[in-house]
């Protein structure tokens, strides 16, 4: 290979120009810390996205406990008021029980009375 030759810069040259050093980096290097910013920013709004369908889902399944909490309590209140009224109706149907009996009684006595008196 053959190189080109430089020309000797004269010193008037070398004090206008700007000589910095610079550091020589791979273009590609700059977007790496880029894209692994970009990776954690969209993992972490994964978790959070994650962390709020499960929020969602637990508070849903809140609101639904308690809705069945609710109807259980109502359904034990309509349970006790049935077993009341049916222990009620069983007593009052024993004192009607009680009272036909002793009508059927009096009636009969009542009715050999009546016999006895023609």
């Amino acid at each position: 290979m053959i190189w080109r030759r430089t020309s000797a810069h004269s010193s008037r040259e070398l004090l206008r120009a700007e000589h910095r050093p610079r550091v020589i980096r791979p273009r590609r290097l700059p977007w790496l810390p880029l894209l692994l910013l970009a990776a954690i920013a969209g993992l972490l709004w994964l978790r959070h996205a994650d962390g709020s369908a499960h929020a969602q889902r637990v508070e849903q399944l809140t609101t639904a406990n308690q809705a069945l909490q609710a109807t259980l309590a109502q359904g034990r209140l309509q349970r006790q008021e049935i077993q009341a009224t049916n222990a009620q109706l069983l007593r009052r149907n024993a004192q009607l029980s009680a009272q036909i009996e002793q009508l059927q009684t009096e009636l009969a006595f009542f009715r050999q009375q009546k016999k006895k008196a023609h």
